[in-house]
């Protein structure tokens, strides 16, 4: 019999109430289950009384194996009492039939024997295919939406208006799914709905109404909170000197200031509370002389300053900007405005839910969501005055198990508690600090309060505390725990990781073991694209998996006892996203190492299947230009490039059909081809007609057969996992059309919904699987599994923003967020209510990807090996030793929300400035308590990177003494209307730009008067000879780069993923040319919208103009002010430009500029400068033409990630 711990024997034999066991990481909770039922079963307990509910039917049928396995071994036992043994015996025959599966599992079983309770036709199949159900989702909301547009019904136009744009009324349908997707995981989803206008009806006086005190006001205290406490931190860390004293003065005033805004918070009218909040501002901001600054320990001191502006920024807006855009009265109207579109939403909501029922009731289906609401409905039903269904259930069970208790949502436990009936028979097994499953609407709030009330003295359950970690090395432990008593709280996280949370080593690794944990920052002075940053982090950790294999890397048994040789298979490799695995199986490809990648998320980009989908698109259609030179140029076919021109040769202006016909017809062509391409003719007829009388899985196959692309794609390197792939796609289509969609036509279109909806089908399994392979998954794929070595990749990737910078947010006690659009200026403002919430979603989400970090560094059993990228390795590290600890221990929760990345969160943990050491002069740290080595390294890991923080000035905008000499000597003209004369009518900025820089003598050359008169700069077209090179101009790059930022989507927070697929789009529909897409840096677009400013414009989204066009008639003597070009007011010029962006708020306008330039430290001063007249000038005329004064203009030069507001005298 195996030796249990303490809490593990409670945990196994414990009866007679409630349980939670919060089991940690790697302390073997699976098996402590299976002893519970085991010691249950010993007792003459049946399987068949018990319901055990698992996350995943792998995980069930992987129990039911181990029960077997368990039983037989306790059958070898001689002296085992006849009686039970017999008993245990039985028991193998009923555990393959025994309640051991998923809820959703459970639920159908329900449905299948209790169906005639609620009138459901038990004849149904299940949707399990996302795509089907958006599709189907589309169509139930495509009729609800007719019947309003043919009602003309006004309060659905102001809706619709709300919550989409000009051009379409996709913005609504994003609404109404996403609320249906929330709403229908709420145990009381029409409750929910008809509570969603409630918190917007409002009366005056706001302060006194139940939203305010209990909603609002909590809220807004904990923001002051924070400001209090980031000030408390500055003051704990400054210098006792002269100059600190005045930092310390400063910070305590604000101090004062706060508090007496949140004393007064409760009785202050809400327009009071707004004045109060608008004054709070630094009021003695020390003032540093450059000789102060001698001698000074200048990161204490940007430290301070950076809080500083922290607070400032949080006060405008976490507080000025979220709840105080409106007065009282304007904020009340804005409320009940909104309430009424809400009881309109929800309206449409119920239509929606009703018919997409309707629909799925008609072609005899159900969803996963339905699953549980039927099984819910029957479990609740009467007949005669009876629950027969439930009674059933709850006489039947005598324990209800559940697995993964930390990733169940709210109608989940609604079920489990109706099936307990207050019987204290369930055991609840989970981990809180591994709830990673929000996007499934898992509800870690349910684990957390049970955790809380099990806990006090008079509540009669019980909760048990697994800490010990039976897998992990002593360092893996340690280094987690270092990271997570600092940043997890109940704040943020959902748990305190205290003494009950932590990792207790469970091992016995021993002393000369390796278990030193790596941590390698990737670095590069200069901009690289993310491509670049991408594979420098997989050809690092290629490198690293080389070298211990090489070296013969020794891993500690911990069963046996003893060391061995490192195998591939003792390695995996996570990421935050699959977005990594398509480069990591080309390069360990080519660096021989092999892999086992469980989900490449690029089933569609195979060759075979690009062929195969090419090769329906024209047995659907021939007359489609690219899937038709696909086919023919595949082996197929098998036309090279030479023959394909030809073809095209016979027809250039027409179709690539059309032009075979002709090639066909011709007297002149090869007559080879040409009889080639009859046979492609009528076989392409054959797959035609055969498609119209046959099934699409039939035809798929027969062209399987016809062609051998089947044994071809077999013979080609990896060719059992590509026929694997055609495999899938036969079972695929086989699939599809058991459902509601028939037709080619349809199929095509519902594999391209798949590929947009970033739905792709994961590689299936090759028959033949290769044991000793370094496997490849993401985070969530390797929860409950564990590796010898864990190398964690992309550690920089950033965190998921969506679920908070969207425009319409969902919560369970709050409801929903909405922005209200003014529909006569045209300009959103968030309500109170959304701020809220965003507030909210923020701290979730945070803490969800917290919860994902510690799920990966406890996969590890010896070793961890972290490898992240960072360009400004100085700035990481003062950032990370800026970090604020509070007396708790736990780092405040300010820095925690804008950590941002894994990287940062492991860095201010355990590398912060007071914890970390510097060896050898060089970029190595390590923390020896924490057991992680850090590496700022280059790529090629002998040039050592620079940590110096650079001071950058940027220039005012005062004239050179070049240009105002250049100037004066214009001015000296004598024809007072000289412009009249030399110009024409028409200017664009970009030939009115030069006039506002700094040039010199041969760039003033440059700019030339045309016989036309208008002001040119020397850009002829390019010559035929040059225009075939293959060479790249920065202005193409340049152009490139301005498309992709006018074309990508802001409903959600852009990224390098969305980024790099929007770029292969515009390459494949050939609006950017590949050569011209290669050089575009991909990742210095993804940080524009992490900065400050791409920050803002996601919040004003809907205000937002992009490429904004204009043409206005400006004074010359306005225009050409500053250069001396003309002096009289009479002149007047038609200037013509385009504005890359255009933020409209009430009060005025925003511009922003984006810049391409190589711009560097050196010459950041002359750039600013020399666009500083653009800028000037783009704001003359938004101004004039919108009616408004501009408050800020930006220059943000992407190579540098940096923004410059032109407003403002920045030194």
């Amino acid at each position: 019999m195996p030796k249990w711990t303490d809490d593990q024997n409670k945990a196994i034999f414990h009866h007679g109430h409630d349980i939670l066991v919060s089991a940690a990481a790697g302390s073997g909770k699976t098996t402590i289950l299976i002893e519970r039922i085991i010691e249950m079963l010993k007792n003459g307990e049946n399987i068949d009384n018990l319901l055990v509910s698992t996350f995943t039917e792998a995980a069930a049928m992987e129990m039911k194996d181990r029960l077997v396995a368990r039983i037989k071994e306790l059958l070898q036992d001689k002296e085992l009492n006849k009686e039970v043994r017999e008993h245990l015996q039985k028991q193998i025959f009923k555990i393959p039939i025994a309640n051991i599966s998923t809820l959703h599992a459970f639920c159908l079983s329900v449905i299948q024997k209790f169906y005639y309770v609620i009138d459901l036709d038990p004849n149904f199949r299940l949707i399990s295919d996302d795509t089907e159900k958006s599709m189907l989702q589309e169509q139930a909301f495509d009729n609800v939406r007719n019947k309003y547009y043919e009602k003309n019904d006004e309060e659905f136009m102001r809706m619709t208006e709300n919550f989409s744009d000009d051009r379409s009324d996709d913005g609504l349908v994003d609404v109404v799914f996403k609320l249906y997707d929330f709403a229908i995981t709420n145990a009381k989803t029409d409750e929910w709905l008809d509570g969603l206008s409630s918190i917007y009806k409002l009366d005056a006086p706001f302060n006194q109404t139940e939203f305010y005190q209990k909603k609002f006001l909590p809220q807004f205290n904990k923001s002051l909170d924070q400001i209090i406490s980031m000030s408390q931190g500055a003051i704990n860390t400054a210098l006792d000197d002269e100059l600190g004293s005045l930092y310390i003065k400063m910070f305590k005033e604000m101090i004062e200031q706060v508090e007496l805004v949140k004393k007064s918070a409760a009785e202050k009218s809400f327009d009071d509370l707004k004045e109060s909040v608008s004054k709070l501002k630094f009021t003695s901001v020390p003032r540093v002389s450059a000789k102060q600054k001698e001698g000074l320990d200048t990161t204490i001191l940007d430290f301070v300053k950076g809080v500083k502006d922290n607070i400032t920024k949080r006060i405008r807006d976490g507080l000025i900007n979220d709840y105080f855009i409106q007065n009282e009265t304007d904020t009340l109207a804005s409320m009940n405005t909104s309430a009424k579109i809400i009881d309109k939403l929800v309206e449409v909501e119920r239509r929606f839910m009703k018919e997409f029922t309707r629909i799925k009731l008609s072609s005899h289906a159900l969803d996963f969501n339905d699953l549980e609401h039927q099984a819910v409905q029957i479990l609740s039903a009467k007949v005669d005055d009876k629950q027969i269904a439930l009674d059933y259930y709850q006489s039947k069970f005598h324990e209800i198990m559940i697995d993964e208790y930390q990733d169940v949502n709210a109608m989940q436990e609604n079920i489990i508690q109706l099936l307990s009936n207050d019987d204290n028979n369930i055991f609840m097994v989970g981990d809180i600090k591994q709830s990673i499953y929000g996007f499934r609407q898992a509800a870690p709030y349910i684990f957390a309060h049970k955790y809380d009330e099990f806990q006090k003295d008079d509540n009669p359950n019980e909760l048990i505390n697994l800490s010990m970690n039976f897998r992990s090395s002593g360092s893996v432990d340690t280094f987690v725990n270092d990271i997570f008593k600092k940043i997890f709280d109940r704040t943020i996280g959902d748990i305190n990781y205290d003494k009950n949370s932590q990792l207790v080593e469970g091992t016995d690794f021993p002393d000369d073991a390796d278990t030193q944990n790596e941590l390698y920052i990737l670095t590069k002075e200069h901009n690289i694209n993310q491509v670049t940053k991408r594979q420098s982090q997989i050809e690092f950790a290629a490198k690293r998996i080389k070298k211990l294999m090489d070296s013969k890397f020794q891993v500690y048994d911990n069963k046996h006892k003893e060391y061995r040789d490192l195998k591939y298979s003792d390695i995996a490799i996570l990421s935050r996203t699959k977005g990594n695995n398509t480069d990591l199986i080309s390069y360990f490809s080519k660096a021989e190492i092999p892999l086992m990648v469980t989900d490449a998320q690029n089933y569609f980009q195979t060759t075979e299947l690009q062929i195969m989908m090419a090769m329906l698109q024209i047995v659907d259609n021939p007359r489609q230009d690219i899937p038709l030179v696909a086919v023919l140029r595949s082996p197929i076919v098998g036309l090279n490039e030479e023959e394909l021109a030809q073809i095209r040769l016979a027809d250039k202006g027409d179709d690539y059909y059309t032009a075979m016909n002709l090639y066909v017809e011709a007297d002149t062509s090869d007559q080879k081809l040409a009889e080639r391409l009859k046979a492609f003719f009528i076989q392409l007829e054959t797959y035609r007609d055969f498609a119209n009388k046959n099934s699409i899985a039939r035809l798929i196959w027969k062209i399987y057969q016809e062609t051998g692309i089947l044994e071809y794609v077999s013979g080609m390197p990896g060719g059992k996992q590509r026929a694997a792939n055609l495999h899938a796609l036969y079972q695929r289509a086989s699939g599809y059309e058991e459902t509601n969609f028939k037709g080619l036509h349809a199929f095509i279109d519902f594999i391209q919904r798949m590929e947009k909806m970033n739905k792709d089908l994961s590689q299936p399994n090759s028959i033949e699987v290769v044991d000793d392979t370094v496997k490849v998954m993401t985070v969530h794929a390797s929860k409950g599994l564990e590796f010898p070595i864990v190398i964690f990749l992309d550690l920089s990737h950033g965190f998921n923003k969506q679920d908070y910078i969207g425009g319409t947010l969902y919560d369970v006690d709050l409801g929903i967020g909405v922005t209200l659009l003014n529909t006569d200026s045209r300009i959103t403002i968030p309500t109170i209510q959304r701020a809220l919430i965003a507030t909210k979603k923020k701290v979730a989400t945070v803490s969800e990807e917290m919860r994902l970090l510690y799920v990966a560094l406890t996969r590890a059993k010896q070793k961890l090996i972290m490898i992240g990228f960072e360009k400004d390795t100085g700035k990481m590290f003062s950032n990370w030793d800026s970090t604020i600890v509070q007396d708790s221990g736990v780092i405040d929760e300010a820095s925690r929300l804008g950590a941002g990345t894994y990287q940062n969160l492991i860095g201010m943990s355990t590398l912060s400035d007071n914890e970390r050491l510097l060896a050898d002069g060089t970029d190595h740290y390590e923390n020896r308590d924490a057991h992680v080595e850090l590496k700022a390294v280059q790529e090629d890991e002998t040039q050592k990177t620079s940590t110096n923080n650079k001071v950058i000035q940027i220039a005012t905008e005062q004239p050179s003494k070049l240009f105002r000499d250049t100037v004066n000597n214009i001015l000296n003209f004598k024809y007072q209307h000289q412009e009249a004369v030399e110009t024409t009518a028409y200017q664009s900025v970009s030939e009115i730009k030069g006039l506002f820089a700094d040039p010199d003598d041969d760039e003033m050359a440059d700019d030339l008067l045309s016989d036309k008169g208008k002001y040119i700069q020397d850009s002829f077209a390019k010559p035929k000879f040059m225009a075939e090179t293959k060479s790249v101009s920065a202005a193409e790059v340049g152009s490139a780069t301005h498309l992709l930022l006018q074309k990508i989507s802001l409903e959600q927070t852009p990224t390098l993923e969305t980024f790099d697929k929007l770029l292969t789009d515009s390459i494949t529909d050939g609006t950017i040319e590949e050569n011209v897409g290669k050089r575009i840096d991909l990742q210095s677009l993804a940080d524009f919208y992490q900065s400050d400013l791409g920050q803002l414009i996601l919040e004003h989204q809907a205000t937002v103009s992009r490429e904004f066009p204009f043409s206005v008639l400006m004074p010359a003597k306005r225009l050409f002010k500053n250069t001396g070009k003309s002096d009289s007011s009479e002149d007047k010029i038609l200037v013509h430009g385009i504005i890359d962006g255009v933020i409209e708020l009430e009060d005025g306008i925003i511009l922003f500029d984006y810049k391409t330039d190589n711009v560097n430290n050196n010459n950041l001063d002359e750039a600013i400068e020399k666009y500083s007249g653009q800028l000037n000038l783009y704001a003359q005329a938004i101004s004039v033409i919108r009616h408004k004064p501009v408050k800020e203009k930006y220059l943000y030069f992407l190579k540098i990630n940096q923004a410059v507001n032109l407003s403002k005298n920045i030194n």
